[in-house]
């Protein structure tokens, strides 16, 4: 398996977990100049593979590496909630959920417990956007086989 197959995967797992976002795949960390551009998807959940430190031998054929993953969740003012209790929310939720997730991946040990992470990103020109971002992040190893 490979990393970007992993990704797809923990992005189904979430759109399944939270319908009411959008839940898609991101090429990784964008800065605030870029939030714009992703604004018309809020409410959503974007994940991304920000660091793979390497390889580490795990048998013939066989490699491991934690990768260190990012969800950054988007919310936005329903009609029900304002877009700060959204995100916060939200975040909470999958630092509940994510520590079991292995995400029906064999290759695929549960996170590092003591790596998640989750900051609130807030600056006035987001809330002048009218959204609030949250970033969580933690560390999973996987293991992959020579093709």
């Amino acid at each position: 398996m490979k990393p970007s197959q992993i990704q797809d995967t923990i992005v189904a797992a979430l759109a399944a977990r939270y319908p009411a976002f959008k839940v898609e795949a991101h090429g990784g960390n964008f800065t605030e100049r870029e939030v714009p551009l992703l604004l018309k998807q809020a409410p959503a959940l974007l994940v991304a593979c920000v660091t793979v430190p390497g390889l580490t031998p795990a048998g013939v054929d066989k490699w491991r590496s934690t990768l260190r993953w990012a969800v950054f969740v988007f919310g936005s003012d329903t009609a029900t909630a304002e877009r700060d209790d959204v995100a916060l929310d939200t975040v909470f939720d999958l630092l509940l959920w994510l520590p079991g997730q292995r995400w029906g991946l064999p290759e695929a040990r549960v996170p590092n417990q003591n790596s998640f992470n989750a900051d609130n990103l807030y600056t006035g020109s987001l809330n002048n956007l009218r959204i609030a971002l949250w970033g969580l992040r933690w560390e999973q190893t996987f293991t992959f086989t020579v093709p």
